[in-house]
């Protein structure tokens, strides 16, 4: 490794040697909306070994970081003149981002007065990516420097970390587990990792660490892979309806029986059957009962959760659990518990002991000890002191322990406390020297200490290179001297003149221009090349963080996204839809899901689910943007067989009106949360009126198409087949009454299923007749007037799933009250088709009003949002956000 490290040591000092003279810019402060997460462009991209950051330089309390959620994050902080400089509030002026591509960042601050910083970020890869900063002295006196960068990861520690070649590099092993979703679908992946850090300069001291910001030291989180599950219990926890999808170590779950405290179950509890800790980044939690012993009684079990972020509680007792179940937590202000605070470990003479803050009228404390990796804790002593000493102080085996008060009152236990010396990150900022090794470290740092004269410039580089843990290593060298010395300035232009093809509109305001490019962003970013089964490029719904539901591959309802993102490139535009005709079945079938390792192929009560049928109309809109008569001819002929397979599979009554098959609820698209799936039946026993609505779009786009390509007779027929559905929509789905659009019964075509009118639900599909061109001017007027109705759907920030006044509505729900993008697309192209242009702008302005802030505060575009308040969720970096570009264009 050395003999190839050193010319790289070299190469890095000519990392910006052929910049372009920059441009004029628009220049943003941290608390602007803009987009800053980034992973390498379509052409450097794979989808395994895949690494995406999001740019964390808006967070007060921390330092500047490059963070990925599953891959550790790469921090830098400052000493300058003694004085350490380390969280981005303690700037001298905070940092500010010039320019953001998908793929690149350019970024300025000061660390401290006279200290100038310009930094760029690229992600050259999938696997490689560059930091470079020059540190330029305006001040008129010397200045003392030390630069320390750190790698951190909070997800798993790292393995065999060393240092290279007079300390110019560390070199380690890292996990990224999947999800159970990629498990379940039998999609490849990477799991076990390598990474290298490269500096340009020769550090003067380093370091690793195993706690950080004031967290104790922590292990891995255990799981036992080849134990089948036995009784799982699992859920989600709840804050007034809202999902709390926080972070791991955000919250303790405590399982135990409070007649018997002999042993006791955590959120450290190892996980059966999956590599997963007990939280996972999405919120859910996974308590496998079966680390209890056997014999243990599971009757008399009593559920606690605390929430620490908002110190919020619940809790329940279920009763006798004979089988896994999903029990929810619904955190409550009016639930506390008691738990200790302020632990502190101490080693005197290499005996540990550890102490905390009582609490007070606490009658004694029980401490439990668990022996990694097994997960059960069991009780070994009383207290009445608020310390304790283990017998067992030897070190040689991990010992985690936890305290949990006695009384009669509701409690919840400490966290972990380890028999491990803790090697704080944050202290050894402040100290000459670091550990030179230590157990189950999380990270390491380097120190780089310098003097910049008055008027005097230095660069300093970082690279980080990702691979296989199998590969050999000296390949992570080669792979970043293979593209070292490199030109920022070439892929600045690349990126400039791409996207100078959909520039801002001038007259927009600041905020709306950076939603705009933003937005551009995100869509290009999350474009993958072609590999595997793909034969054309094709897109993924996130790429950082990776998820495994966002990560499969392409969903049509997902490509509603190609209608803005056409303009920006049409070739990859109309390739990804040529992924779906490409793996197409003779009977006109496309699956649910298509990647580049996945076709999922979804089997329900014997029939195959496909998606919401927008294919014909997507082709057909691209077409309009691209004018590619090949791609037309393509789209058609897969189009028709597409449309077939629907009218001949999905009209079970043979009455000429659709209903949704397969596994109904995903086929819908509205897949949880909807008020009549949910109260009061599955999909396939209503007529549905937003997929007759969606096959109306289907056969006008095959009219127009056939038009185009000169078959007359053809185009007749798909004009009969809409008129025919369009006189069946409206005598079939509306309702005089309440002047809306509803499913009906589909074995009378009534309103009614169980009980008289209940499936009379203003759901947001009543609207989509506006957008397919069903209604005459009076019916329209009539869906207008409900529809800016504030009580109902004109709310705050757009149109919500569901009508407000419904007794389900939940702005933080999922179909039952949140603003989905596309549905408000469709119904944004509905008011403009039937002239009510200034509603449509303001609906434009009220969704975007929601992304703008959002983007302020996280920096990110994500999967839907309150109609109410200014939040968003459940999950960032979403495609089929970009398609409020189309609705701005067009607004």
């Amino acid at each position: 490794m050395k003999k190839i490290f050193m010319p790289l040591v070299f190469l890095l000092g000519f990392l910006s040697c052929s910049q372009n003279a920059p441009e004029k810019v628009q220049i943003s402060s941290r608390d602007e909306p803009i987009y800053a997460t980034y992973a390498a462009g379509l052409e450097r991209s794979q989808y395994l070994v895949d690494q995406g950051y999001e740019f964390q330089y808006f967070e007060a309390h921390k330092p500047l970081r490059f963070n990925s959620q599953k891959g550790g994050q790469m921090g830098l902080v400052f000493k300058v003149e003694g004085i350490l400089i380390s969280d981005i509030d303690q700037y001298f002026r905070q940092p500010s981002i010039s320019e953001s591509f998908p793929d690149m960042v350019n970024f300025s601050f000061q660390p401290a007065q006279g200290l100038e910083v310009n930094g760029d970020f690229f992600v050259y890869s999938s696997t490689v990516a560059i930091q470079q900063y020059e540190l330029l002295n305006s001040s008129g006196k010397p200045m003392e420097i030390s630069l320390i960068p750190f790698f951190q990861n909070d997800y798993r520690t790292v393995r065999d970390l060393k240092t290279f070649a007079r300390n110019n590099a560390f070199h380690f092993f890292h996990e990224k587990y999947p999800d159970g979703w990629s498990v379940n679908q039998k999609i490849p992946y990477n799991d076990s990792l390598q990474s290298v850090l490269v500096f340009s300069d020769v550090a003067n001291d380093w370091s690793f660490f195993n706690s950080a910001s004031g967290k104790a030291a922590q292990p891995d989180f255990s799981f036992f892979e080849d134990r089948k599950q036995k009784l799982q219990i699992y859920g989600r926890a709840y804050d007034k309806k809202e999902r709390l999808a926080e972070p791991r170590g955000s919250a303790r779950i405590l399982v135990r029986d409070p007649e018997n405290p002999k042993y006791i179950l955590t959120e450290n509890a190892p996980v059966w059957g999956l590599r997963a800790p007990a939280i996972d980044e999405d919120g859910l939690f996974r308590i496998e009962l079966g680390n209890f012993p056997d014999g243990f009684s599971l009757r008399n079990l009593e559920f606690s959760y605390l929430n620490l972020t908002r110190n919020i509680a619940d809790i329940f007792s279920p009763g006798l659990l004979e089988s896994s179940k999903r029990i929810d937590f619904h955190a409550s202000d009016s639930v506390r518990l008691v738990r200790v605070s302020g632990i502190e470990k101490h080693w005197h003479d290499s005996v540990f002991s550890f102490s905390w803050e009582p609490v007070p009228d606490i009658e004694s404390y029980l401490i439990y000890q668990r022996s990694y990796p097994d997960g059960l804790y069991e009780l070994v002593e009383e207290v009445k002191d608020a310390s304790f000493q283990p017998e067992n102080n030897s070190g040689e085996r991990l010992m985690g322990y936890v305290v949990l008060p006695k009384g009669d009152f509701a409690s919840i236990h400490s966290e972990e406390i380890l028999n491990v010396p803790d090697h704080s990150l944050d202290r050894w900022f402040a100290v000459e020297k670091g550990p030179a090794h230590i157990e189950n470290p999380n990270g390491m740092a380097a120190k780089f200490e310098f003097t910049l004269k008055p008027g005097e410039s230095r660069t300093f580089s970082i690279v980080r290179g990702i691979v296989d843990h199998k590969a050999d290593s000296d390949s992570l060298y080669q792979a970043i001297g293979d593209i070292l010395p490199i030109d920022f300035g070439k892929y600045r232009a690349e990126n400039r003149s791409l996207f100078a093809k959909v520039a801002p509109q001038e007259e927009w305001d600041n905020d709306t221009q950076w939603l705009y490019k933003s937005a551009w962003n995100m869509m290009r970013q999350v474009m993958m090349p072609a590999e595997g089964k793909a034969k054309h490029n094709y897109y993924l719904f996130s790429r950082e963080p990776t998820w495994g539901w966002g990560h499969g591959g392409q969903v049509f309802h997902e490509s509603i996204t190609m209608l803005a993102y056409a303009h920006l490139d049409p070739r990859s535009a109309m390739n990804s839809q040529r992924i779906f005709s490409e793996r197409q079945y003779e009977n006109g079938y496309i699956n649910y899901r298509t990647g580049p390792f996945l076709d999922e192929i979804i089997e329900y009560n014997g029939q195959l689910t496909s998606s919401a049928p927008w294919y014909n109309w997507l082709n057909w809109e691209i077409y309009l943007i691209t004018k590619d008569r090949k791609f037309l001819e393509e789209m058609y002929a897969s189009g028709r067989k597409f449309y077939d397979f629907y009218t001949q599979n999905r009209d079970s009554d043979g009455d000429g009106l659709l209903e949704w098959g397969g596994h109904a609820i995903l086929e819908s698209v509205r897949d949880a949360n909807v008020a009549v799936w949910d109260e009061v039946g599955w999909p396939s026993n209503f007529e549905s009126v937003d997929l007759n609505c969606m096959m109306v779009m289907e056969a006008k786009s095959l009219e127009q198409m056939a038009l185009v390509l000169g078959k007359n007779d053809e185009a007749k027929q798909w004009r009969t087949d809409h008129q025919t559905r369009i006189r069946l929509i409206n005598e079939t789905f509306w309702d005089e009454e309440n002047g809306f659009f509803y499913n009906v019964n589909k074995t009378d075509n009534s309103f009614t299923f169980n009980r008289p009118n209940d499936l009379k639900r203003d759901e947001i599909i009543g609207f989509l007749p506006l957008w397919a061109g069903v209604v005459d001017e009076d019916r329209a007027r009539t869906l207008v007037e409900k529809l800016t109705d504030p009580n109902q759907f004109w709310r705050r920030h757009g149109i919500p799933s569901l009508s407000a006044k419904d007794t389900y509505y939940n702005d933080k729900g999922y179909w039952n009250g949140p603003v989905w993008l596309p549905w408000n697309y469709l119904i944004f192209r509905g008011l403009k088709d039937y002239g009510y242009h200034q509603e449509a702008a303001e609906l434009t302005d009220r969704v975007a009003a929601v992304m703008i802030s959002q983007l302020k505060q996280n920096h990110n575009l994500w999967e839907f949002y309150s109609p109410d308040q200014d939040w968003a969720g459940y999950h960032k970096t979403y495609i089929w956000a970009g398609i409020i570009n189309r609705m701005l264009m067009d607004r």
